[in-house]
C-alpha cells in the first residue's frame, strides 16, 4: 500500500503499524513524534496503530537548545 511520509510517497506492506514502519525506515523512537492524517499518536500507541492505504504521516523530530 501507498502512504505519505513527510510528503513522500512510500509503499509499505498492508498490515503495518506506526512501529515496524519506523523500523523499516531505519528512524529512533527517542526524540519524535508522530501526526497520523493531523493526528499525534502517543508513543504508547506506535506498537499497535496500523496505518492504512492513503494515511498522511509526519515525523516530527525534537530539536533540543539552550
Amino acid at each position: 500500500m501507498i502512504i505519505s511520509v513527510n510528503k513522500k510517497d512510500i509503499e509499505v506492506d498492508d498490515n503495518i503499524t506506526i512501529e515496524l514502519m519506523l523500523f523499516f525506515l531505519e528512524i529512533k523512537t527517542e526524540f519524535i513524534a508522530i501526526e497520523v492524517n493531523s493526528t499525534i499518536i502517543p508513543k504508547s500507541e506506535f506498537a499497535t496503530h496500523m496505518l492504512n492505504e492513503n494515511d498522511k504521516i509526519m515525523i516530527i523530530n525534537a530539536v533540543g537548545g539552550g
